[in-house]
C-alpha cells in the first residue's frame, strides 16, 4: 500500500500527457491557479502510474466504472487521487479497492451546519463536544475519513455520508458502523495544515508514505 504526497506548488504542469477529456475539465476552471493545480495533479498521477506499469504517461488509458470511479483499462493496480490547496495524494494498491481524501484545514467553514446536514447524529454530537480551538481539525478528520470511504467505493452522491459512522479522534481512524469488513480506515499525516485519510478494502500490514518525485 503506497501513498504518494505531491507538492503541487513545485510539481511541473505538463498538459501534454493529459487526454482531451482531462484538458477539457482543466479548461472549465475559472482561476488559473486552480487550473494549474488540476493539470499538475493529474499529470503527476499519470507519471506515478507509469512508474509502476511501465507504460508511458500519455499512453495510459482509463475507463470510468459504473459509479464514476476511474480505473486503468489494463486493470490490476488500484489507485485514487485527491488534491486540496498545494498538496495532492495518490494512493496505490494491488488487488484492493482504495480511496483517499485530503483537505486543507480552514476555520471559515460552517461546520455545525454542514455536520447537521451530512454527518450522522453521533458524529455531529462528537464534533460539537470539542472545544472551539479543536473543532476545525475534528471536523476535517471526520470529513476526509468519510470522503475516503465514499471515493473507495466510487459511489459519489449515491452514498449518503450519514449512512455510516467514523471516529473523530486524532489517534486512530475507524469505521464504527454502517460498514462491513474487510474495509479499514487510516489517518495519513502529511502536513500540519491538512487532514487526510485512506480507506481500503483490506487491512494492509504497512502503509508506505512517499514523496513525489522520488529521490
Amino acid at each position: 500500500m503506497h501513498v504518494w504526497v505531491v507538492d503541487l506548488a513545485s510539481a511541473p504542469s505538463t498538459p501534454g500527457v493529459l487526454s482531451p477529456s482531462e484538458l477539457a475539465r482543466a479548461a472549465r476552471f475559472r482561476f488559473a491557479q486552480d487550473r494549474r493545480r488540476f493539470i499538475a495533479s493529474h499529470a503527476t498521477l499519470r507519471q506515478i502510474l507509469a512508474a509502476y506499469t511501465g507504460v508511458l504517461p500519455a499512453s495510459l488509458e482509463f475507463i470510468t466504472l459504473p459509479h464514476g470511479k476511474p480505473a486503468l483499462v489494463s486493470g490490476g493496480l488500484q489507485f485514487n487521487l485527491s488534491h486540496s490547496g498545494d498538496l495532492a495524494l495518490v494512493a496505490l494498491a494491488a488487488g484492493c479497492e482504495v480511496g483517499v481524501d485530503i483537505e486543507r484545514l480552514r476555520a471559515q467553514v460552517e461546520m455545525e451546519a454542514i455536520a447537521r446536514r451530512f454527518f450522522s447524529p453521533s458524529e455531529t454530537e462528537a464534533l460539537l463536544a470539542y472545544p472551539e480551538p479543536e473543532r476545525a481539525p475534528a471536523f476535517f478528520r471526520c470529513w476526509t475519513r468519510k470522503e475516503a470511504y465514499v471515493k473507495a467505493l466510487g459511489g459519489g452522491l449515491t452514498i449518503s455520508l450519514s449512512s455510516f459512522v467514523v471516529s473523530l479522534e486524532p489517534a486512530r481512524a475507524k469505521l464504527l458502523s454502517g460498514v462491513e469488513a474487510p474495509w479499514t480506515l487510516h489517518s495519513i499525516d502529511v502536513h500540519p495544515a491538512y487532514s487526510a485519510a485512506l480507506a481500503v478494502a483490506c487491512d494492509p500490514a504497512e502503509i508506505s508514505l512517499r514523496r513525489w518525485p522520488p529521490r
